[in-house]
């Protein structure tokens, strides 16, 4: 009688009997959408591939009136105004220097250089304000309002195509207040920690609860909603105030007089940065000690100062108290310990 031996375990198909974690992590971030890997660098890659399609993608797209053209994409073209618009601000008094006599000339370049520094410091300082104070929400809370999940868009064929294209798009988790994507988290709990509750557990901790509650995505969903409310608030007059700080920095005289050497070897590129910092500083010091003309111009760079600094403080700690408010004065947690009476 011949003896009949079982397979052996490396023999066994591995669909269909068991899926290791590993790989049900790779089909799922391949076919569905998920949260961005977060790195050093992953914020400035999703940024780069924002930017670029605005201009050479979203805006083209939008402008034909291309079928494929979502909500999304009609978000992310406010960048497009502000970079051809400061592009043609800069080069209106850059571009006609050439034209004018010296004395004139001379004048535009100056116009050029505070025109140039106060576009930067613009953009710059709108985007450092609501950084910062994101990232002390982030380290207060755990909710990282600048978190970004990859989605995959199936277009439909447009003319000439046989076949749509697949596009990716980077839009922000807690995009939407009232529908941030929860079950994306969830799940990248759920991969990542084992446990669908892990993230839900750790923004519980930081609101004041100290023990485990049963469902805490029930309490700490409410509580991030209303904290990207208060944030989304705070940061658009944070960052206004910021970015007139911004402007009336780029007007002192300290860019006016400003003259670097060409970017022609690596030392003239050492040269020219310390150039650029020694202008910053100087130009930070002049807005802070103002004029002596009346007290207004010897003060506006303090209180604008004074403001950007405040505003921004308190874009984090507004939200971040209302997110730790009263943790004990809600009953979340039933004592298994206890008998009750089944009415």
């Amino acid at each position: 009688m011949q003896q009949v031996q079982s397979p052996s375990v490396d023999s066994l198909p591995r669909i269909g009997y068991y899926v290791s974690k590993e790989e049900q992590k790779q089909k799922f971030y391949k076919n569905e959408s998920h949260i961005h890997k977060q790195g050093p660098l992953s914020g400035v890659k999703a940024g780069a591939h924002k930017f670029t399609n605005d201009l050479l993608t979203y805006f083209p797209k939008g402008f034909a009136g291309s079928k494929n053209s979502d909500f999304y994409e009609y978000l992310s073209l406010g960048m497009v105004p502000y970079v051809v618009g400061s592009s043609m601000l800069i080069a209106l008094y850059g571009a006609a220097r050439g034209k004018f006599n010296p004395t004139d000339a001379h004048a535009a370049g100056v116009a050029f250089k505070k025109m140039t520094a106060g576009v930067i410091a613009y953009g710059v300082g709108k985007w450092a304000s609501t950084k910062l104070s994101r990232t002390l929400i982030n380290a207060s809370t755990g909710v990282d309002l600048d978190l970004k999940y990859i989605k995959k868009i199936n277009e439909l064929p447009e003319p000439g195509q046989e076949k749509g294209l697949v596009r990716i798009q980077y839009p922000g988790v807690y995009d939407s207040a009232e529908f941030f994507r929860k079950d994306l988290l969830a799940k990248d709990a759920e991969l990542n920690h084992g446990n669908v509750f892990a993230l839900d557990d750790k923004k519980a901790k930081k609101a004041g609860f100290k023990e485990k509650l049963n469902n805490p995505g029930q309490l700490v969903n409410e509580k991030t909603r209303k904290l990207k409310i208060r944030a989304t608030a705070l940061e658009n007059v944070s960052k206004y105030i910021v970015a007139a700080t911004g402007v009336a920095f780029g007007a002192q005289k300290a860019f006016a007089e400003m003259s670097l050497p060409k970017l022609t070897s690596l030392y003239n590129a050492k040269s020219f940065l310390v150039g650029v910092a020694k202008t910053v500083a100087e130009a930070g010091k002049q807005l802070w000690q103002g004029t002596d003309r009346n007290a207004i111009t010897r003060n506006y760079g303090k209180v604008l100062i004074g403001a950007s600094a405040i505003s921004t403080l308190l874009a984090w700690l507004i939200p971040t108290i209302g997110f730790k408010s009263n943790p004990n004065t809600i009953k979340t947690k039933v004592d298994t310990n206890k008998e009750y009476e089944v009415c």
